[in-house]
């Protein structure tokens, strides 16, 4: 607990440059990424549509991250954020999903072909009993065998005491079989994201890349603020000039420039993507400029 509340505190430090800030939530990206999916996977019960689900949780957790007043209370604010994400993917539309089943295949061929029957009948029975579970008990099923996260761990994250996880389990483990978890576990777990860098590294460039692009700006048309990221730098170009642009303190809709006194307000639209920017030199507004790719 501890290590998170210095983690929280640092990604919305204000004096810390946002590389800093980014490398704080990026190990919160890491403690929690598997967490996130299991939770997505639960509501969603797909493996592909969960890591998305999550990967999109984590960015607008990062940009709403100001705005969370208890750094203790991060897992179970972050959880809300997950499922809000997983009601967006599924609102006013049909998932084009693979059965279940059908995306655990990721063996090779396989040498016997009685044994690849065997387990596709013991895979299909894994899920149809996991599907049966109420959500709260899918959800905590699916937590403690995604990572083998603790009950205090998961318990914190659902914000409910540690005895109503251990009760949801038990009912849980009591509705199937123990042949069945073990199949279930292989599985699940061979999805989770931290076997894979590149979830991490899709989140931080999520982040990143909302500011990146180029600006053209609408009463000097010859005019072009280029933003573009390198590593855990984001960039500003413009003019013949290049400069290290961090985030304003208390706003991620503005940035600033180290070098002089310059800064840069973003604007959004309906969408909530930024399309404009408008830019400041010393307290005076110098121009709007349109977001052109």
């Amino acid at each position: 607990m501890n290590e998170l509340r210095t983690l929280v505190l640092k990604a919305t430090d204000a004096n810390l440059t946002l590389a800093e800030r980014q490398r704080a939530f990026g190990e919160l990206v890491r403690i929690f990424q598997d967490m996130a999916y299991a939770a997505a996977y639960a509501r969603l019960g797909d493996f592909s549509l969960a890591q998305d689900a999550a990967q999109e949780a984590f960015i607008s957790a990062w940009q709403a991250l100001q705005q969370l007043r208890q750094p203790e209370a991060f897992p179970g604010w972050f959880r809300r954020i997950v499922l809000t994400e997983c009601n967006r993917l599924t609102r006013g539309k049909r998932l084009p999903t693979v059965s279940l089943e059908e995306g655990l295949d990721f063996n090779s061929p396989r040498a016997n072909p009685q044994t690849a029957v065997e387990r596709d009948e013991l895979t299909k029975a894994v899920f149809a009993a996991i599907n049966k579970l109420s959500f709260n008990e899918r959800m905590v099923v699916v937590l403690f065998y995604v990572q083998e996260h603790s009950q205090i761990d998961i318990g914190a994250f659902l914000n409910v005491p540690t005895t109503t996880v251990a009760k949801r389990l038990y009912s849980a483990r009591a509705r199937l079989r123990g042949m069945m978890m073990d199949s279930f576990k292989q599985d699940l777990t061979a999805h989770r994201p931290s076997r894979n860098v590149t979830f991490a590294e899709k989140v931080r460039a999520g982040i990143y890349d909302e500011y990146v692009g180029e600006y053209r700006f609408e009463l000097r048309p010859e005019l072009v603020v280029t933003i573009k990221r390198e590593g855990d730098q984001l960039l500003s170009e413009a003019g013949g000039q290049r400069n290290e642009v961090f985030a304003a303190p208390e706003s991620e809709s503005e940035l600033l420039v180290q070098e002089f006194d310059g800064r840069g307000k973003f604007v959004r639209n309906e969408q909530g993507c930024i399309s404009h920017l408008i830019y400041y030199e010393f307290g005076r507004e110098m121009g709007l400029a349109k977001k052109i790719r």
